[in-house]
C-alpha cells in the first residue's frame, strides 16, 4: 500500500526536530553550510536530512543561499520537497547505530557521507527572524526545465548551543570538506521550522 504522505503534502510546512550545522568559508565572498537534521514531525512524517548550502548564489533576484546537494531518508520528502520548492532532493539511508555518528549511503548502497557530532555549552533561544530576510530566503532553480526560480523565505525558532561536526567522509557532498576547518559549529534542539509557499521569480526575458 502506498504511503498516505505521498498523496498530498503541499506547502506550507511546519517541521520539528533537532540538528547540527557547520559553516565554512569557501572564498572571501562565499560561505557554505553543512546541515544535518532529524525531523521528528513534518507533513510527510519523520525523516532525516543532510544538505550542503552555498551563499550567495547569483539569481535574477540577487544573491541568495541555495541548496546545492541534499539527501533525505524517505520517498515522501523527496517527492514533496521537489514539487513544493524545487529542492533537488534524493533518497538515501541514514545509519545512527554508533552514538554521535551517522553514516549515509545513497540509493545504490554506496557511501555518501560519514559524520561525527557533539554539542557543548548551554542552550540559548534563537529565531530566524533575527537574520536579514535575504539571508533566509532560499533560491532554487525550477526542476521542470523552466528557467524560473523559486524563492522561499524560511522562518523558525530553536534552542542553540556550541557544537562540533566532524566530516570523516563526504565525497558526494563536497570532497574537500574533511580537510576544511569550519568557521562555526552549532547544535539545535526544539527546532520548529516554517516553509511557506515559494514565490515564483521568472527569469528575465533576454529577447531574441
Amino acid at each position: 500500500m502506498s504511503s498516505p504522505y505521498l498523496l498530498t503534502a503541499p506547502a506550507p510546512w511546519t517541521l520539528r526536530g533537532r540538528g547540527w550545522l557547520a559553516l565554512y568559508r569557501l572564498r572571501p565572498a562565499r560561505v557554505g553550510g553543512l546541515l544535518l537534521v532529524r525531523y521528528a514531525a513534518s507533513p510527510v512524517g519523520p525523516y532525516d536530512e543532510l544538505m550542503w548550502v552555498e551563499a550567495p548564489i547569483a539569481t535574477p533576484a540577487g544573491g541568495r543561499p541555495s541548496i546545492r546537494r541534499i539527501v533525505v531518508s524517505t520517498a515522501a520528502s523527496v517527492t514533496w520537497g521537489r514539487r513544493n520548492w524545487a529542492i533537488p532532493k534524493a533518497q538515501a539511508s541514514f545509519d545512527w547505530s554508533v552514538p554521535g555518528q551517522v553514516r549515509v549511503t545513497d540509493a545504490d548502497g554506496e557511501p555518501y557521507a560519514h559524520l561525527a557530532f557533539r554539542r557543548a555549552g548551554p542552550d540559548l533561544p534563537v529565531n530566524a527572524a533575527w537574520l536579514p530576510r535575504t539571508w533566509r530566503t532560499v533560491a532554487q532553480h525550477a526542476l521542470d526545465g523552466r528557467p524560473d526560480w523559486l524563492l522561499t523565505t524560511i522562518g523558525g525558532t530553536a534552542q542553540a548551543s556550541a557544537a562540533r561536526m566532524t566530516v570523516l567522509h563526504a565525497q558526494c557532498l563536497r570532497e574537500d570538506l574533511p580537510a576544511r576547518r569550519p568557521l562555526l559549529g552549532v547544535g539545535f534542539s526544539e527546532v520548529r521550522l516554517h516553509f511557506p509557499q515559494p514565490k515564483l521569480y521568472p527569469a528575465p526575458d533576454l529577447g531574441p
